[in-house]
């Protein structure tokens, strides 16, 4: 069976085609994979429940903590119950949309980061335990109880600050680097999201 993958345009209509490197990436992902996907990209204001067997949700120049985040774009968030990946502004979106806190870093983010991954398992399975990825972001998710309450917190910065999220009770992860920029490791991410998504799906064929 083909899988159905949403793909979340959240970039501005102006801001020319910044999603082209998220359609490559899907490319990569899925022939490394071995997976045949479908994917159906939307823009973050037109997004309807069902539309596929598993979402990304993209970056953004649109700040979360300016209150930038569509309402429809949160509630879609806070209901949707299969495999999500949210990148950067997608990371940020999501836990947003479950109460947690988004707010301006004193640094921007941008380049070469380390990441630290807590296990080498579900999301980075195969990956060492600390690893170079691209960064472009000037705003963060605020590691407090508000997001520990829903998330589990899979992956900091060499600062210590939140790199990789999952939540407690869904397959919703966010990572606030970019993996389509990252090269052969961000590909490695997108297959182990992928197979994840592949594994829940069969799951909902057995139900």
């Amino acid at each position: 069976m083909n899988m159905k993958l949403l793909l979340i345009n959240c970039y501005r209509e102006q801001s020319g085609d910044k999603i082209a490197g998220y359609r490559d990436w899907l490319r990569a992902g899925a022939e490394a994979a071995g997976i045949v996907i479908e994917p159906m990209e939307i823009g973050d204001d037109r997004i309807e429940p069902d539309m596929g067997t598993a979402a990304i949700v993209s970056g953004s120049q649109k700040m979360v903590g300016d209150n930038e985040a569509g309402t429809a774009l949160l509630e879609f968030l806070a209901g949707w119950r299969r495999p999500l990946l949210g990148i950067c502004f997608g990371h940020q979106a999501l836990a947003r949309a479950f109460g947690a806190t988004v707010r301006r870093d004193d640094t921007k983010h941008l380049g070469a980061g380390e990441v630290r991954a807590g296990a080498a398992a579900g999301l980075f399975a195969g990956f060492p335990p600390a690893f170079p990825m691209h960064e472009s972001h000037e705003e963060i998710v605020v590691r407090d109880a508000a997001l520990e309450r829903e998330f589990h917190v899979l992956a900091v910065s060499g600062a210590g600050l939140v790199e990789a999220i999952v939540h407690r009770r869904r397959p919703l992860y966010g990572v606030q680097f970019h993996p389509e920029r990252s090269g052969e490791l961000g590909v490695r991410l997108l297959v182990n999201f992928l197979r994840i998504a592949q594994h829940e799906a069969a799951n909902y064929r057995d139900a």
